[in-house]
């Protein structure tokens, strides 16, 4: 059963996206963020799906996006979370709380000629986060990223 779970998607018990979902409602929004670097180096799209809302997930799980992406980093590690009150970002429709962090990580990428997405750099960087969640004891979720 468990070949036949994976081959039609469904999500095994003790995966690490699974045991995302069970705890996802009681994460704080920088644990969100780590999450979604883990699953990232992790290679795990399911994972990196659930930390993402299904807006973001849309646009970020075709093949020409999501797979260049995710092959091409072999380690991230966050540096820093702190909020972003000042942060250039527009408000999400259909969420009732919004969180901007600026996120401080560091990349390490795959070698040159096996990346597959030209826009990522390795060393340090930082980017802002984009966190919502429909209320209280809903989850946040990460529904843009970028400067």
């Amino acid at each position: 059963m468990r070949f036949l779970g994976r081959l039609f998607g469904r999500r095994q018990d003790d995966s690490p996206a699974a045991r995302w979902m069970r705890r996802r409602t009681q994460a704080e929004p920088a644990e969100v963020v780590h999450e979604y670097f883990s699953a990232v180096v992790a290679h795990d799209l399911e994972w990196i799906l659930a930390t993402l809302t299904p807006e973001r997930a849309r646009l970020y799980s075709g093949p020409t996006t999501m797979d260049r992406r995710r092959l091409s980093v072999r380690a991230a590690r966050v540096t820093g979370v702190s909020p972003a009150p000042d942060a250039p970002v527009a408000r999400v429709p259909g969420y009732g709380e919004q969180l901007a962090l600026r996120v401080e990580y560091e990349l390490e990428l795959v070698p040159p000629e096996e990346r597959r997405d030209p826009s990522l750099v390795e060393g340090p960087q930082w980017a802002y986060f984009l966190l919502v969640r429909e209320g209280p004891g809903k989850p946040w979720l990460i529904a843009d990223w970028g400067r």
